[in-house]
């Protein structure tokens, strides 16, 4: 084993390197994402690694390909997510739940709109953005057939039309195209959520 046969100073040296590339990578990964909240949705190398305040060849020796910065986007997203997604509810019944699920959404879409927007941008080439989005797409209706009072499979196109209206796509729409604010986006799927909702028969 290395501490069986490497001197004590050579053991604090090798700490040291390893503190320093932890440091410096944490410094390209924070500039990063910060880059991405101040609205730079594509950010070069070059902006990376003055935002970090480190070289550029660090920038390629701890990334060596910009494939691997989304990643670190996608799990940031991921961690906001991911708490809300395992919450308990404080409401009951079916319309209440969906109205807090929708609260929780339209907040956490807020939080995250820059890396949400990036997230889409880059999404058709990379291939981890892809998958990442795939798998909370899952979860999600996973969270939405726990709650909804009908079967998803006797009822496709009412199931569809909810997921879609709750969807971080319908927000971006919104958000974006539409030049909605936060609240009248809220409101606006409050909206379609009752309407849709009174469609159902059971």
């Amino acid at each position: 084993m290395v501490t069986e046969t490497m001197p004590e100073k050579d053991l604090d040296k090798l700490d040291g390197r390893k503190l320093r590339t932890d440091s410096s990578r944490q410094k390209i990964v924070d500039a990063f994402l910060h880059l991405l909240y101040q609205g730079n949705i594509s950010p070069s190398a070059e902006e990376v690694a003055k935002a970090a305040n480190v070289g550029l060849r660090t920038v390629f020796r701890r990334f060596k390909e910009m494939e691997l910065l989304y990643r670190e986007m996608a799990i940031a997203i991921q961690n906001r997510f991911a708490p809300e997604a395992v919450k308990p509810w404080k409401t009951k019944g079916a319309e209440n739940q969906l109205q807090e699920l929708l609260a929780r959404k339209a907040t956490i879409y807020e939080d995250l709109l820059p890396y949400l927007i990036a997230s889409q941008y880059h999404r058709h080439r990379s291939e981890f953005i892809k998958e990442h989005n795939e798998y909370w797409i899952a979860i999600e209706q996973k969270v939405l057939e726990s709650i909804l009072p009908f079967d998803r499979k006797k009822e496709p196109l009412l199931f569809s039309a909810i997921e879609i209206t709750l969807s971080i796509d319908t927000w971006l729409q919104m958000r974006i195209s539409r030049k909605l604010d936060a609240k009248q986006c809220h409101d606006t799927m409050k909206f379609s959520l009752a309407a849709l909702l009174s469609q159902y028969q059971g």
